[in-house]
């Protein structure tokens, strides 16, 4: 018997007041089995004041991942913060154009420098990471964005 690892994840950071959710991979039903019970602990953790959705590393969105995103909104809408998305590849985005939920999000192109991931040098070699990596998967393991 082969498991395989799955094909989504979610890295989290906090700057300030603000919780930055990075969802990566395919956002389906079982990424949102797996991951809206953590999103709601995430997001009750705190008092946000903004949360900010990065999509540039979803690679697929169907429903159930639309669905991860409107509990996000809801729970931000309830408690009075704000919810930006940062815009994924043109098939991610056309699920949200097509379906109205972009009227929903203030949306971004870009994470903005602050609220991007630490660049901390590789412990190993010295140089600074490409990517996120000081960014944490869901179970909180360090893991680099695809």
């Amino acid at each position: 018997m082969k498991f395989s690892e799955p094909a989504f994840g979610l890295q989290h950071r906090s700057v300030g007041e603000t919780l930055v959710l990075v969802l990566y991979g395919e956002i389906d039903a079982w990424a949102h089995q797996v991951l809206a019970p953590r999103l709601t602990g995430l997001l009750v953790e705190l008092p946000w004041r903004e949360v900010v959705v990065d999509l540039r590393p979803v690679t697929f969105l169907d429903a159930s991942g639309l669905r991860l995103l409107v509990r996000v909104r809801r729970h931000c809408t309830a408690r009075g913060a704000r919810v930006r998305l940062v815009r994924g590849i043109p098939r991610v985005r056309r699920v949200l154009l097509l379906t109205g939920l972009e009227q929903c999000f203030t949306d971004w192109q870009t994470l903005p420098p602050e609220l991007d991931a630490p660049r901390e040098p590789c412990a190993v070699c010295g140089a600074p990471p490409a990517d996120g990596s000081a960014a944490r998967t869901s179970n909180g393991v360090p893991r680099a964005t695809p």
